[in-house]
């Protein structure tokens, strides 16, 4: 928690755990009634997300007393004690990270950033070419969830991966998401993949009620150094949605059709039922037995109606 850029959640699972819960900050003010508060000079005095950004990616030197540990963001909030979370996910890698479970590639990931305008543009499309120059298939890669990291300090493997990653990070954008993947490739570390729902899982929720300025950073200003392949890949998404979009209208239209259907053939068969009904009437037996007699005997009919006509008048005048 560096520079006050939001307010600290508690932790009440804490309570439940042998684990230590510590909390690195500059916030002389801060406390916590489940967190241990350490305090910490600011790698950067006017850049406190990327000195943020050192602790969170380097903690075997920042952590240096404790041989492993589980980093949380801010927005997660633990359901289970961090020892159930060693038993399920720590493995022999000494690296254990969530995949992304809503972001393909590596390149949405890169294309999400500068669309939010979450750092500066002009790092991030710098940092987006020299990855396609150097490394290329990585941007095709499933991006990593840079939320919960379990790493063992000791792994020399684990150390060189956190140094590359901090070093790239420093260099370019301060989204450590879009660097993770490059640094497990240039490591040659394969970690032990979590494959969980970001927003909720067996042992973590989120919370979003921490005053975290999302905003914190430039719109668009530099949206036209985007590299070729993002303005591909971008225009790749924005065709996809349209798709999704008139598949979705033409599932709408489906239904109303399909409701306008069953609607008409309700009636059909209820206005069939009402003739049925009739037809089973004695009164329309008599009405259609007139009708057959008069069509075959319209003389006889005839003389018969004169003849009731004819009465009718004479019962009439006085």
């Amino acid at each position: 928690m560096i520079g006050r850029y939001e307010r600290l959640n508690d932790q009440p699972v804490a309570a439940q755990s042998n684990i230590p819960f510590i909390c690195l900050t500059d916030d002389l003010e801060l406390t916590s009634a489940t967190w241990q508060i350490r305090m910490v000079s600011p790698t950067f005095g006017m850049d406190p997300i990327r000195s943020q950004r050192d602790l969170k990616l380097r903690p075997h030197l920042h952590l240096a007393d404790f041989e492993g540990s589980l980093y949380i963001d801010n927005t997660v909030i633990l359901k289970e004690p961090p020892e159930k979370i060693l038993e399920r996910h720590q493995k022999e890698s000494g690296f254990s990270v969530a995949a992304h479970s809503f972001r393909e590639t590596v390149l949405d990931e890169f294309m999400e950033v500068a669309r939010l305008g979450l750092d500066d543009q002009s790092r991030i499309f710098e940092q987006l070419n020299h990855y396609q120059l150097e490394c290329p298939d990585v941007l095709m890669e499933k991006p990593f969830w840079g939320a919960i990291l379990l790493r063992d300090h000791k792994a020399p493997a684990v150390r060189s991966m956190l140094e590359i990653w901090n070093a790239h990070v420093q260099r370019y954008a301060r989204r450590d998401q879009l660097s993770m993947n490059y640094a497990f490739r240039r490591a040659g570390l394969v970690p032990e993949v979590m494959f969980i729902d970001n927003f909720s899982s067996w042992f973590h929720g989120r919370s979003h009620q921490n005053d975290r300025d999302i905003r914190n950073g430039m719109r668009r200003p530099l949206a036209s150094l985007m590299p070729p392949l993002g303005r591909l890949r971008e225009l790749e998404m924005a065709l996809i949605q349209q798709r999704q979009a008139l598949v979705e209208q033409a599932r709408i239209y489906e239904e109303a059709l399909g409701t306008r259907t069953q609607e008409l053939s309700f009636a059909m068969n209820a206005t069939t039922s009402r003739l049925e009904a009739i037809e089973r009437s004695k009164s329309w037996k008599v009405a259609m037995f007139l009708s057959q007699f008069a069509s075959r005997h319209h003389r006889l009919a005839r003389f018969v109606w004169n003849r009731i006509e004819r009465f009718s008048k004479e019962r009439k005048e006085p």
